[in-house]
């Protein structure tokens, strides 16, 4: 009993940390008329925003691709400035041609337990040109504590994003209540030191089950 007490109140603290904004997701206006099709090959990352101020990976890059069983996002980065990892979500296409911005992100890992084998995460699109610039947006809501997470990507489709571009990017930011200055710039030294060529949990999201 007592080590199932300690068990908890690790998980707790864990989403405690995980989970500091106050109350529910909010509601985010997204890019409209989004075209799913311009948005494929492949994205830098730039700049970041994390609510819990952990930067946890740089040199990340996206990219969608197509296969025999859908469209996936492949997220490849560097975790902790050492390991080089990617993973793989399956992209849930929403029925609705108004809400093509509001996809959700589906990983599935074969070898986890049965609560976890499957993961769905929202990944909104709040802006972009497709040719230069877009701002993505995900949320997490624990109503154990009544707290929501997120994380912002400001991507690139190269490694260095102008300001002009910057400044269009950042602009669905203020829903948010985010301003240019909150953003992290994201460091292109990338060299890992190990290189993990199985699929892994993406560390922007920061819980894999709902809490």
């Amino acid at each position: 009993m007592f080590s199932l007490i300690i068990i908890v109140l690790a998980c707790f603290n864990n989403v405690q940390g995980y989970f500091t904004r106050p109350g529910k997701c909010p509601i985010v206006e997204v890019q409209e008329n989004f075209r799913l099709a311009d948005f494929y090959n492949k994205w830098y990352q730039v700049y970041h925003f994390s609510s819990d101020g952990q930067s946890l990976n740089n040199c990340s890059t996206i990219e969608l691709m197509t296969r025999p069983s859908g469209i996936y996002l492949n997220q490849s980065r560097i975790d902790l400035g050492l390991f080089h990892r990617y993973s793989v979500g399956k992209i849930e296409i929403p029925i609705k041609e108004e809400d093509a911005a509001k996809m959700d992100l589906i990983f599935a890992f074969k070898n986890a337990p049965r609560r976890l084998k499957t993961r769905r995460y929202p990944f909104r699109v709040l802006a972009t040109n497709y040719n230069y610039y877009a701002t993505v947006y995900t949320c997490q809501y624990s109503p154990l504590i009544d707290k929501h997470y997120i994380y912002v990507w400001i991507l690139s489709r190269h490694q260095i994003l102008n300001d002009v571009s910057k400044e269009l990017a950042v602009k669905s930011l203020h829903q948010l209540g985010l301003t240019g200055d909150m953003l992290v710039k994201d460091s292109r030294s990338c060299n890992a030191k190990y290189y993990d060529d199985f699929v892994t949990e993406p560390m922007t999201f920061r819980f894999p089950v709902p809490i």
